[in-house]
């Protein structure tokens, strides 16, 4: 990405001997603009967004210090570099308000300039890095509490333009950046996240153009291959993009799979609008046990519209749904098979569920004999653990790490392994250590043996106890040690 550098000086010999001098070093890549004055300037920032301004402080009208304290306002990130002919004590004092990168006295020393455009070139580089990684975890973890951490003048110098469009593709990483510089040649930037075997374009472009323009680029590039594409328009000034990521990734995501099944087009596009009021969380509570499949059913099936309609839907959730928990695009030809084997079905709830059953089982069946020995020593490890942490906060996040295992895999594996979810078998063993602990000192208040197995409060274990045993704590050590007497 080119450091884009704005130079600003009322005299004309001075402005075109630092452009070219800039213009033909090789240590940093440079996008540069040049103003005469600070009213050009002004006018050049309007819609283009500079990480660093060269600017001479003694010009007509407006001089440089008070042109940079308007851009500072307008532009908080921008870094700036005097360039002055001589030190004035009142110059100094303000542009220590400005947090100016540099303040520099003519002639410039060409070396010293170039050295340190290359150290806020390098600054802003990690900076973007780190941005990007907090939307890779927006996207891929479904984790939005980064976004307070971006700040709009942030989301500026990475997408300066109003039009976005998140592209869906089945490429490795390595895949999708081969193709990366002649998507780029399309618009003003364009950024990948790549998940396994699958990877997203986020593409940045100022023209108003349509997903079928899109597309065909895509089909240019990448001939044969599939793609969901999601487009949206935001204003820059008021809004940000990024709470929106995950549901346009959804959206691309189902597009991605309805694109590849040959289903009545219209049926396909009347499916892409209702899963685009929709969200696929339903689909991934099943999938990770959290939520039964006749709920998701419930929810996802219209009884007024044609059951191939409703399949549909089913179809391409519950597959994204898979793509995004497990982090695995499944081959085309998997998905026209499922797609052959269920479409003739009856359209009932019973067949849907069995789809999803199969569904399900796809991470199990993918798993050779060595793995499944691996995973289910890693389950006896999730397990010690959960025994021994059972009084402290876990997560299925904390324990999944404790044994390097994915989450998602974590989960539908235990699932599958003990016959019961995550959260049951820790439950389980809260309530089995709470029993425990009541029998042997009964006189303990009901916070304290709350606090002592995991539980935060005193009305929530109570909920949970009653829940399991059908009766309150008090209830069931009553009838403990009346059984014992």
């Amino acid at each position: 990405m080119k450091l884009k550098v704005l130079l600003v000086d009322d005299e004309y010999i001075v402005l075109k001997g630092l452009e070219i001098m800039l213009e033909s070093q090789t240590e940093t890549d440079l996008e540069i603009v040049s103003a005469m004055d600070a009213v050009d300037a002004m006018d050049k920032i309007s819609g283009w967004y500079p990480d660093v301004i060269i600017a001479d402080i003694n010009m007509p009208e407006i001089d440089g210090l008070s042109m940079l304290e308007q851009i500072s306002a307008r532009l908080p990130l921008c870094r700036f570099i005097i360039a002055s002919g001589h030190e004035d004590q009142e110059y100094l004092m303000r542009t220590l308000k400005l947090h100016v990168a540099d303040y520099l006295t003519k002639p410039i020393d060409k070396a010293y300039l170039i050295r340190r455009l290359k150290e806020i070139s390098c600054d802003l580089q990690a900076q973007n890095r780190h941005v990007l990684l907090l939307i890779r975890m927006m996207l891929f973890q479904g984790n939005h509490s980064p976004v307070q951490e971006i700040t709009l003048e942030k989301i500026r110098r990475l997408f300066p333009s109003p039009g976005f469009a998140l592209c869906t593709v089945p490429l490795s990483l390595g895949e999708a950046q081969a193709k990366q510089a002649r998507i780029t040649a399309y618009f003003e930037s364009c950024h990948i996240f790549a998940q396994n075997n699958w990877s997203v374009f986020l593409l940045n472009y100022s023209a108003r153009i349509g997903k079928e323009e899109i597309s065909g680029i895509f089909r240019e590039i990448l001939p044969g291959i599939s793609c969901g594409i999601s487009l949206f328009w935001a204003d820059t000034e008021t809004w940000s993009p990024l709470p929106e990521l995950s549901v346009h990734l959804q959206a691309a995501l189902c597009g991605q799979i309805l694109s590849l099944l040959p289903a009545d087009p219209a049926l396909k596009e009347k499916t892409a609008s209702r899963i685009a009021l929709r969200t696929l969380l339903p689909a991934i509570r099943v999938l990770m046990f959290e939520d039964s499949i006749s709920d998701y059913l419930n929810d996802a099936c219209d009884p007024d519209v044609d059951p191939s309609e409703n399949f549909l839907l089913i179809f391409a959730e519950s597959l994204s749904a898979y793509t995004l928990t497990a982090g695995i695009a499944l081959p085309t030809e998997t998905i026209l098979q499922l797609y052959h084997s269920q479409s003739g079905c009856e359209g009932d709830n019973r067949s849907f569920a069995a789809f999803l059953e199969k569904t399900l089982n796809f991470w199990y069946d993918s798993i050779t004999p060595t793995e499944h020995a691996s995973y289910s020593s890693k389950i006896a490890s999730a397990c010690e653990y959960m025994n021994s942490r059972y009084a402290e906060d876990i997560s299925l996040e904390q324990t999944a790490e404790s044994v390097s295992i994915n989450p998602s895999y974590l989960s539908y594996i235990f699932k599958k392994e003990t016959g019961i979810t995550f959260l049951q078998y820790l439950t389980n063993i809260r309530l089995q250590k709470a029993c425990e602990l009541m029998r042997k000192e009964p006189g303990l208040s009901l916070d304290a043996v709350s606090a002592a197995t995991g539980y935060h409060s005193a009305s929530y274990f109570h909920k949970i106890f009653r829940g399991k045993f059908g009766m309150s704590p008090r209830q069931w050590l009553q009838r403990e040690r009346k059984d014992e007497g």
